[in-house]
């Protein structure tokens, strides 16, 4: 089973449920918020949808190994924001513990983050960081239209010496 993990996502069901249908087989959304309804499964979309109410830095090390990781429209301060930056290492660091060890993705709008790592995993070079490495993946269906990047992570690959 491929899962996806939504940290920070308020009431942000349905859309997120759409695309990532097409990804996984289940999406675990999380928000601190205990007034937050649960998301309903849907008939038109394959994917199975669960609600953890707790701090995304908690959940982290509850959640099952993640195949993606889907986070749009957050801010790090103010109304509705969660002050959390998910892009950044502090967060970043215990996730990619949780990412399978085969990889995986990141779909985001680059919300948050901390440090620039965002603008590198989407540059040339991408960005190797956690024994992973993050790069703009070559095909970005969801880019125009809901200005969301897809980010590929592989296992960092070490070379020998002798290379």
């Amino acid at each position: 089973m491929r899962i996806a993990f939504y940290p920070c996502c308020a009431e942000d069901f349905e859309m997120p449920t759409r695309l990532l249908s097409d990804y996984v087989d289940h999406i675990i959304f999380c928000d601190k918020n205990p007034t937050i309804r649960s998301p309903k499964n849907s008939r038109q979309v394959t994917a199975t949808v669960q609600l953890i109410r707790a701090p995304a830095q908690d959940a982290v090390r509850t959640i099952p190994p993640i195949n993606v990781l889907f986070y749009r429209r957050d801010n790090p301060e103010g109304e509705g924001g969660s002050g959390l930056f998910v892009l950044g290492d502090v967060f970043l660091r215990p996730l990619m513990g949780n990412f399978c060890i085969d990889g995986g993705l990141l779909i985001t709008d680059g919300s948050n983050s901390r440090g620039g790592n965002f603008k590198k995993m989407i540059s040339a070079s991408g960005l190797q960081k956690f024994n992973r490495h993050f790069s703009a993946s070559s095909h970005q269906p969801l880019l125009s239209e809901y200005g969301l990047w897809c980010i590929d992570v592989s296992a960092h690959q070490v070379r020998s010496e002798k290379e």
